[in-house]
């Protein structure tokens, strides 16, 4: 080897370590910065916890009767537990009427509460209350988010090349004359073939896009705190997932009501994430296993938990096993939606089939594999076409199916056997009957449905949910988002006017019970209570930064509305917006400035839409059901949401809206003591049919009013 082509080889080594030291070094401070991320993390949880310990009176010490003189701390100026703890004994002991011993006690009770206090404290970030520690937390979460493509690179072109270290050891003959000269044979062999080698990778990818990851990496580096909270406010749950895997956890519950031989199960199963783009929550990646290992379930997890992900990282879990094809089944409305979140979250192809080219988009799917995203009435046309095997049947708002005689259900049980595994998700399956629930669940675990059946009269009771633990999971927000902000929810009871009231006593008269739920709103906006209120509320959503959703049932209040607030509305979004429209208006609201309103019809933008960006909810009118307006508020109080969401009812007193509220709320309570037990119940009155109780709210109504019924042909 001559001088020449020593100094090349001397020149690649050089190169080669170069870039290895600046890759390893990507790692290091990737590491560091993760570690730096779980101190800032922990530090503010302590001062979370603190803040709690703040609310706690220090008459708390004596709930066990402790006999700790609190009136002397009180008058030293000692309020609250928080002052207490980390307070020096010297100091507890200089406080008159506290002795040493009470000294003790005091502290010693105060740190175990602090502890206590710890161990449950909920991490949350809050936009609107800043601080050092979060700010840092923030711009760190931050970091280590934009620099993740870079880092995995660098990890990758790190692994990649096992032989680099004892190639650069070997190549060092080859860096000084008497070093070569005095080398053996076998070390001059040895020399050449690695710097061969190093040549090689100095002029590969490892020469070439080393340097480029590490550019990239130093580029993530330099955000900053303006840019982290607005990163956070548009990727909230991203960035909870994140703090969750560097081991930080917010508190949350992964699995509900389940024994604890099957939650150990289940956990056990190997979940691989290989097709994911997304970091799973923890109680996501629970409930993915759920859906795996149990291969036939009912996920019931409460609007806004993320069950669209869930359901995806189960496909993904397939594709990474060898599943090649899946299906999926769902409304009209959503359908762009799944093609979106599958792309958004996943490495996976998908076709939307449906529409007059459905048979052409099977057929392409069928080739491609990926996951296939139809709705219910396209099921009803492709028949026999879907006589294959596929990995997974996913049917989103399976609620829709509870009708054994319907033709989309017996389509669906027929595609049904095409496949192990079928997941059936729905964020309200307690609005069904116990026997459509029995049906529901006997389409995945016959064996079950017929247990259910047998003890019907026990369905608001732990033992229903005990024999639905095998097929049925459901979590609430409560259970698993502990960061979630306030949800802050308003009646705002009006006076109607004159013009109104004329209205409202007319629709009465007639019975028409549609027309009376319609009141203040069949005026013009300015005679209209209802309307002005509304346009207050968007002023002040608008000037404290906010953005705003309106729902309504009826499509002319909807049309009243958006004339009112002119280019401020975007829809309405109603049962006969397309579906790419629809998705259009919710980009376009997502990226519009503060002050925007959605307007919407409760019945189509209540279902499968992700409006996190809002977070003021308006009911222009109470609704007939209490899922109805559940469905509506987690829209936008779901994963994601940073700021608290101020829910407002307009309603005037004296009038249907009153009875409607009373309703609601006896329905509610029904509604919820059936979601305590993860079982189902009806949200009928019981014992009284819809069409019965609104006949009754018409008569009362004509009774109070002094009208007599007066049939309209009269």
């Amino acid at each position: 080897m001559d001088k020449t082509e020593r100094r090349a080889v001397k020149q690649s080594r050089k190169q080669v370590l170069a870039v290895r030291k600046s890759l390893a070094g990507v790692m290091d401070n990737d590491a560091a910065l993760r570690k730096t991320a779980e101190g800032q993390a922990d530090a503010l949880r302590q001062a979370c916890a603190m803040t709690e310990l703040g609310a706690l009176d220090v008459e708390t010490l004596n709930a066990g009767k402790a006999g700790i003189r609190v009136s002397a701390l009180k008058n030293a100026g000692i309020k609250n537990i928080a002052q207490l703890h980390g307070m020096p004994l010297g100091r507890l002991t200089a406080v008159n009427g506290i002795g040493e011993q009470s000294a003790v006690k005091i502290k010693r009770m105060a740190d175990e509460m602090y502890q206590a206090v710890l161990a449950t404290a909920r991490l949350r970030i809050d936009v609107k209350k800043r601080s050092p520690r979060q700010d840092e937390l923030l711009k760190s979460l931050l970091i280590l988010r934009n620099s993740a493509p870079p880092r995995a690179r660098a990890q990758e072109l790190l692994a990649g090349e096992p032989g680099l270290e004892k190639a650069l050891k070997e190549a060092k003959p080859c860096g000084g004359a008497l070093r070569w000269a005095f080398a053996s044979k076998a070390k001059k062999e040895r020399a050449a073939q690695a710097s061969a080698y190093l040549a090689v990778l100095s002029d590969g990818p490892f020469g070439e896009e080393g340097p480029r990851a590490v550019a990239e990496y130093k580029q993530a580096a330099k955000a900053t705190t303006k840019e982290a909270y607005s990163d956070f406010e548009n990727n909230a749950a991203a960035y909870y997932a994140l703090l969750e895997s560097l081991g930080v956890s917010a508190g949350t519950a992964a699995a509900t009501g389940l024994p604890a031989e099957l939650i150990a199960e289940i956990e056990q199963y190997p979940l691989d994430l290989a097709h994911m783009k997304a970091k799973l929550r923890g109680y996501q990646a629970f409930g993915a296993k759920y859906i795996l290992h149990q291969q036939k379930t009912l996920l019931g997890d409460e609007m806004g938990l993320g069950k669209t992900i869930q359901a995806l990282a189960a496909i993904a879990d397939l594709k990474a096993k060898g599943e090649t094809h899946f299906l999926v089944v769902c409304p009209a409305s959503v359908l762009v939606n799944w093609q979106r979140e599958t792309e958004k979250h996943t490495d996976l192809p998908s076709i939307i089939i449906h529409g007059s080219d459905k048979t052409e988009e099977l057929e392409q799917w069928k080739r491609q594999g990926g996951v296939g995203v139809t709705n219910f009435e396209s099921m009803l046309g492709l028949g026999d076409r879907l006589g294959f095997r596929f990995g997974i049947l996913v049917v989103d708002e399976a609620h829709f199916v509870k009708n054994p005689q319907a033709r989309r259900t017996q389509v669906l049980t027929a595609a049904a056997r095409n496949t192990g595994r079928i997941l059936y998700m729905t964020g309200t399956p307690l609005e069904n009957r116990v026997d459509e629930m029995c049906f529901l669940v006997g389409c995945l675990r016959p064996d079950i449905s017929q247990k259910l059946a047998g003890m019907k009269t026990l369905s608001a009771t732990g033992k229903w949910g005990a024999e639905l633990a095998p097929v049925y999971l459901r979590r609430t927000r409560g259970d698993v988002l502990a960061e979630l902000p306030d949800l802050i929810e308003n009646e705002d009871w009006l006076e109607a006017a004159k013009p109104e009231m004329e209205a409202y006593r007319s629709a009465v008269r007639s019975g028409n019970f549609m027309a009376m739920r319609r009141v203040s709103w069949d005026v013009e906006p300015a005679s209209s209570a209802k309307a002005q209120r509304l346009l207050e509320i968007c002023d002040g959503a608008r000037e404290e930064g906010r953005k705003v959703i309106v729902f309504s049932f009826f499509l002319d209040t909807l049309s009243k509305i958006c004339a009112m607030l002119g280019d401020r509305a975007l829809g309405p979004v109603t049962g006969g917006v397309s579906t790419a429209m629809r998705q259009q208006l919710i980009d376009e609201f997502t990226a519009a400035e503060a002050g925007k309103v959605l307007v919407a019809q409760v019945q189509a933008g209540g279902v499968g839409l992700n409006i996190q960006s809002a977070s003021v909810v308006i009911f222009a009118e109470p609704q007939i059901k209490p899922s109805l307006e559940t469905q509506a508020i987690s829209r936008a109080y779901r994963m994601g949401q940073v700021r608290d969401v101020l829910v407002h009812r307009l309603l005037c007193a004296n009038t249907v809206d009153e009875h409607m509220m009373t309703i609601l709320s006896t329905k509610q309570a029904e509604f919820d003591t059936y979601a305590e037990e993860s079982a189902v119940g009806t949200e009928s009155l019981k014992g009284q049919s819809e069409s019965a109780w609104m006949k009754e709210v018409i008569e009362q109504e004509q009774a109070r009013l002094g009208e007599s019924v007066q049939n309209e042909t009269a």
